[in-house]
């Protein structure tokens, strides 16, 4: 999802999204970081990098209109993708589950419930005190969502995502999405009376292609077999390395399978988006006082969120060491996923 817009408007008020004022709020000092100075590691996670590349994979598939062809052409930007998975082996297991992937969903969703209204779409949006009703004088909102669709009853946001498992828990976790609930409000703001959310969830299968044994390994195991034998001989044969053709027909057996893809539909309540509106309007409140006193506090409590530590944990660490934040990372501006944006009303 998009993050923030560091240029101003013609009417100077400054753009910013979701991703920005949370991670705000959840730490002013990584905002600084990533917002202010620019700083984007150079390093990024693995996790994100895949799902990456599977988001455009699926925006490629519902841009394009030629359904005999189509697949071919994600397949071709896979193998762009990982190009040099023949000397990385981590981008030839990433390869591999994303091929799979993609013939799988294509295979799953040859055809649709839905029409698709808008990809990628972009929007700007006024932010508002709740109280008053005033647009704020400094900022408005910037975002980007994966997709609008038409269902029978009315438009929903699509939203693609990649997950290790889909249990109760990362289900009620789908409810907690804020960055979402809150782009529907704006989106119906500029004319889509979106009702919901569809959470089009592509499951990241645990199969690995498989090594076979060296033939030190075969001995070894040959020589147990065989004196476990009355007649001290053992018929047993090498394990041979699997071939990519072999291992990508497990995959594909695998993604056959009715949990590797799944949707989730999540209803949007009127409360909610109310108390969304109130949030934002507090967090950029808090904001304009960090910067008007220049105090970027460090959250310490969020520095190990989701099971790994935050990207910038060594610059802050280093007591924000200028030759750790050269080495480390790299100058970025952080509105790289959103182009010129687009706020006019659709026309239905």
């Amino acid at each position: 999802m998009s993050q923030v817009i560091t240029q101003t408007e013609a009417n100077d008020k400054s753009l910013l999204t979701y991703s920005a004022l949370n991670t705000f709020r959840n730490c002013p000092r990584k905002y600084k970081n990533r917002y202010l100075d620019n700083l984007r590691p150079r390093d990024r996670a693995e996790a994100l990098s895949f799902g990456g590349v599977i988001h455009t994979a699926i925006e490629l598939w519902y841009r394009s209109s030629d359904t005999e062809l189509r697949l071919g052409e994600i397949l071709a930007y896979l193998d762009d993708a990982f190009e040099n998975r023949r000397l990385d082996s981590n981008q030839m297991v990433q390869w591999h589950l994303a091929t799979a992937m993609i013939r799988g969903y294509a295979e799953r969703y040859k055809t649709e419930d839905f029409e698709v209204v808008a990809i990628e779409k972009e929007f700007v949006g006024e932010i508002r005190n709740p109280d008053t009703g005033r647009q704020s004088q400094t900022f408005r909102i910037a975002g980007k969502v994966d997709g609008i669709v038409r269902c029978h009853d009315g438009l929903y946001l699509l939203e693609h995502k990649t997950a290790s498992t889909v249990d109760a828990s990362y289900l009620d976790k789908l409810w907690t999405d804020t960055q979402i609930a809150l782009y529907c409000y704006y989106l119906r703001e500029l004319g889509y009376p979106i009702v919901g959310v569809i959470y089009n969830v592509l499951l990241k299968s645990r199969l690995k292609q498989s090594a076979g044994e060296t033939q030190a390994e075969y001995e070894v195991r040959h020589s147990e077999l065989a004196a476990k034998n009355k007649s001290g001989k053992s018929s047993a044969k090498r394990q041979m390395p699997e071939t990519e053709t072999e291992f990508q027909a497990r995959l594909a057996e695998w993604y056959s399978r009715p949990e590797a893809f799944h949707r989730e539909f999540i209803y949007l309540s009127e409360d909610r988006l109310a108390m969304l509106q109130d949030e934002v309007w507090e967090i950029t409140q808090q904001y304009l006082d960090a910067r008007r006193r220049g105090k970027w506090l460090l959250n310490t409590s969020n520095c190990f969120s989701y099971q790994r530590p935050c990207e910038y944990l060594a610059y802050c660490q280093s007591g924000f060491n200028p030759n750790v934040a050269d080495n480390l990372y790299e100058i970025a501006l952080p509105n790289e996923e959103l182009s010129r944006v687009d706020s006019e009303a659709p026309s239905f």
